[in-house]
């Protein structure tokens, strides 16, 4: 991978195609579409092969896929190169989803059916196994220098997800647990996989490993965005799972419960007394309180006002001022991730 340094000329004759590319489907978005089909193998010969089919044929925006074609390009790069790269992460986050259904016990995935509903626990584990193999097999066209650091890439970041995973689901509602603990996992499980895309791409367009990877820690501030606004739409019935207050049958300690703590620590032992209990001894009453609580102290308002101040914070990064056009990719793709939002903005108007 040959370093090369992007100019101010380049980022801005790119702006208006870079945010396109992350919002509209073009031809790059079905060549990496096409290359994940073709990694999943033959549905009609093969068992795992049709329940991977099944599985990302529950659509879902590909934003991981767009960020490294994207970034790609906005680093000077011909985003024709990241086609394969973007495959690669979109299929180790899609594997990251099949388990997180069946941890979390969730039964629909994007309005649809979750895998581990029609086919078993065991077989769902299986698919998301061999979804976490075949992210190394869409890299072996590219050359073999770039491919055995892609590997590497994949595998350094495919690890520290996992270990996210572990500490959010150790991350139980208790009152020795704190904001640091939160986006510890937070960072690690969700914050990587929009880190990834582009820490690959950066290099596939011909930055040094460690400029690729001081801008990709920049970017995994908005995997920590994604996930602020995701514990906040939980108490807004739009995470299109059917139900709201799911991270509270769970016990999770969300975002929402660490704010509420923050301004409100005398409601703190009711509140974990809750938490605590399993799914199946939470009550819908239960869990209708604890969202009105949340709703009538303003605890939602607060989570707001913070999630726009770190995405403020992110897009005044002195990194991302170094590269404009990367400024224009990620401001893009945080207006993105941030418009679910107008649910919890839209119900205060109300």
């Amino acid at each position: 991978m040959k370093a090369a340094t992007p100019t101010a000329t380049t980022a801005i004759k790119h702006t208006t195609a870079l945010a396109s590319l992350l919002l509209d489907q073009g031809d790059l978005l079905s060549k990496v579409e096409a290359r994940m089909i073709e990694l999943a193998g033959d549905r009609f010969a093969d068992p795992g092969a049709r329940m991977v089919h099944e599985h990302l044929g529950t659509g879902g925006k590909r934003l991981r896929a767009r960020l490294a074609l994207a970034a790609c390009q906005a680093l000077g790069g011909h985003p024709d190169d990241a086609v394969d790269w973007a495959a690669a992460v979109e299929l180790l986050h899609n594997a990251s989803l099949i388990h997180d259904d069946i941890q979390d016990g969730d039964r629909s995935r994007r309005g649809k059916p979750a895998l581990w509903t029609q086919y078993g626990a065991a077989q769902a584990i299986n698919t998301g196994d061999l979804l976490l193999m075949l992210p190394f097999r869409a890299l072996n066209r590219y050359p073999a220098e770039a491919q055995a650091a892609l590997v590497q890439i994949l595998a350094e970041y495919a690890e520290s997800t996992a270990r996210g995973q572990i500490r959010e689901i150790a991350l139980t509602a208790s009152p020795d647990r704190d904001w640091s603990d939160y986006f510890s996992a937070v960072a690690g499980k969700t914050g990587t996989l929009f880190a990834l895309p582009v820490r690959g791409a950066a290099e596939l367009a011909g930055l040094m490993p460690d400029e690729a990877q001081e801008l990709a820690s920049v970017l995994s501030s908005i995997g920590v965005l994604y996930q602020l606004q995701d514990d906040l739409l939980d108490l807004f019935d739009a995470k299109g799972r059917r139900a709201r207050g799911s991270d509270i049958f769970e016990g999770r300690l969300s975002a929402v419960v660490l704010t509420h703590l923050d301004s409100h620590p005398d409601d703190g032992p009711a509140l974990f007394d809750v938490l605590r209990k399993s799914r199946e001894q939470t009550t819908e009453e239960e869990v209708e309180r604890i969202i009105e609580l949340f709703l009538q102290k303003g605890t939602a308002d607060q989570l707001l006002l913070r999630i726009e101040h770190l995405a403020a914070e992110l897009l005044a990064s002195d990194v991302l001022n170094r590269w404009p056009s990367v400024h224009d990719v990620a401001s893009t793709l945080v207006a993105r991730v941030l418009a679910p939002l107008e649910v919890v903005k839209g119900a205060h108007r109300e």
